[in-house]
């Protein structure tokens, strides 16, 4: 039986879906990652705990590569560990040095992070470590997967990785079937009158963690502009606030009047269904948003910023709008002009449901396990 492990972070049972695929092709699945172990208890996954910081800090850094060795001593031999995000796929390789079960790395780079967001002095210093650090590392990578073409480019152009020894596969997958069914009509039906939303106007919708370079303050900007010019749009703002980098509540309830603000939700797809479009005014260097996904299979017009990631999923005047960032003029613009047009809205959201087949979890999955055969063989397959 071939031994697979998914090596993540704090939102590592995202690959619960994905690992119970691979267990029906017959692999043998382990996860790593920060989060307790309750999900993987439920479903059935041999799970590892280990911890980390977000920031880079030297010695908790040196501590959790650690603890990931004495994690990865105790894998079968010749086991496949495949790390998602940007701290885990550093630490893979540098806390398998030398270990005589040798090892497998495969990793899937899910964009670029905050220091590839904003340029600063701070930011500019910490490329130049990460570039470092990826040159380094590069020779011990098995295989590198990226999830847009921008981030592939980037790292060819650089020589972070090895040019044939990497694709892209667009995203980690969404479950199409199981996402859109089961959903409860009357609950939505009910979720409109409890929300209050105004009869025959059109509903935006915005859900994300609330950190600044997410553009939670464009949208808002952008609410109130389209409501100044006489548009009374519905607009909906979901998601917990975050303890790095967060806008305040303060900041949100400045923008009442015009933007219902919900906080973390579990109904997601019921507050997505009752929805028209789906705004993400990002400037964060992300794979691809799986948000933009969820919106896409559930049937919603997109809009988003013309950044990586994005623009994969957003093909203008296709399924949506892409925007200039941080500009909430364009934004309130495009909201207008998508919300106004009932016909060219319609046409959107038709098309997001084509889009989002490009993205199916079973064409992931699939084009994972050619990676896999790959490594184990290099003739065996080709990406």
């Amino acid at each position: 039986m071939r031994n697979l492990i998914f090596l993540g972070g704090e939102d590592v049972s995202a690959r619960i879906e994905i690992s119970k695929k691979f267990m029906d092709l017959g692999y043998n699945i382990n996860i790593i990652g920060t989060e307790k172990e309750d999900k993987f208890i439920k479903n059935n996954i041999n799970y590892k705990k280990y911890d980390f910081s977000r920031e880079f800090t030297i010695v908790n850094d040196l501590l959790s590569i650690k603890k990931l060795r004495d994690i990865l001593k105790e894998q079968p031999p010749n086991s496949i560990v495949h790390a998602f995000d940007t701290k885990p796929t550093l630490f893979l390789p540098l806390a398998s040095l030398g270990l005589k079960n040798n090892i497998k790395i495969s990793r899937t780079i899910t964009g670029m992070g905050r220091i590839f967001t904003e340029d600063s002095l701070k930011n500019r210093l910490l490329k130049r470590v990460y570039n470092q650090l990826q040159k380094s590392i590069k020779s011990k990578v098995d295989f590198t997967i990226f999830q847009n073409y921008d981030d592939a480019k980037y790292f060819i152009k650089n020589s972070l990785t090895k040019k044939n020894r990497a694709t892209i596969i667009k995203s980690s997958g969404i479950n199409l079937e199981k996402f859109t069914s089961d959903i409860d009509i009357n609950k939505i039906s009910k979720l409109k009158k409890e929300l209050k939303l105004k009869e025959h106007q059109k509903t935006f919708i915005l859900i994300s963690r609330m950190v600044k370079q997410k553009g939670i303050l464009t949208y808002l900007k952008s609410a109130k502009i389209c409501y100044q010019e006489g548009y009374r749009y519905n607009f909906l703002l979901i998601g917990q606030l975050d303890t790095d980098n967060s806008i305040t509540l303060n900041d949100i309830e400045k923008y009442n009047k015009y933007v219902k603000y919900l906080g973390r939700r579990d109904d997601i797809k019921e507050l997505l269904s009752l929805s028209d479009i789906f705004v993400l005014p990002t400037y964060y260097r992300e794979g691809v948003p799986r948000v933009l996904l969820e919106a896409s299979a559930l049937g919603l017009a997109l809009i988003a910023t013309d950044m990586p990631g994005c623009r994969d999923v957003v093909i203008d005047d296709y399924n949506g709008k892409l925007i200039k960032i941080k500009d909430e003029r364009d934004l309130a613009s495009k909201m207008i002009f998508m919300a106004e047009d009932e016909d060219r809205l319609n046409r959107y959201k038709k098309n997001s449901i084509k889009k989002v087949k490009e993205f199916d979890l079973n064409l992931v999955v699939k084009n994972y396990d050619k990676v896999y055969k790959r490594i184990e063989n290099v003739e065996s397959t080709t990406i």
